[in-house]
């Protein structure tokens, strides 16, 4: 897979538009710096207003629904789940919190997807964290500029 490889980020071009980017992003992390040691309750609570959100609209995706505000309790892991749907919540919100906690340390590889995977449907009676038998997992889409493929 060409976004493991060590050397395809060597490959790709540093355009104009990228190189800005790039520092729009070191800039905007600066100012989360300052946000951070100015007003870390502030960003706390608007992290956990994201957790919320994303964790309510990914499940809707997946057709997994629940009221508001045991989406909130769930999330803030003041209740157990009563329900599949809510034991998807609780998976989600135990993988949201792996990835806020260790993001710096990760690495993308097919272990940390099938440790995901597992996480997430680790409260149902589902087993998750592998590949099912005799299925191979495969990308579809067409191919991009640099071997990337579309999924």
């Amino acid at each position: 897979m060409h976004l493991l490889d060590e050397s395809f980020d060597r490959r790709l071009p540093l355009t104009h538009p990228l190189v800005r980017t790039l520092g729009l992003l070191r800039e905007f992390r600066g100012k989360e710096e300052l946000y951070r040691q100015q007003m870390p309750q502030a960003l706390e609570t608007l992290k956990q207003i994201a957790i919320i959100q994303s964790t309510e609209s990914s499940n809707r995706i997946e057709g997994v629904t629940a009221p508001a505000q045991r989406i909130r309790e769930l999330v803030a892991n003041k209740t157990t789940p009563r329900d599949r749907s809510e034991q998807e919540i609780a998976g989600y919100r135990d993988v949201l919190g792996t990835i806020h906690g260790n993001y710096a340390a990760m690495k993308l590889t097919v272990g940390l997807v099938k440790q995901f995977h597992r996480d997430l449907f680790k409260y149902t009676d589902q087993r998750g964290g592998r590949v099912e038998s005799g299925r191979q997992p495969h990308f579809t889409g067409p191919r991009r500029r640099h071997g990337i493929r579309a999924v």
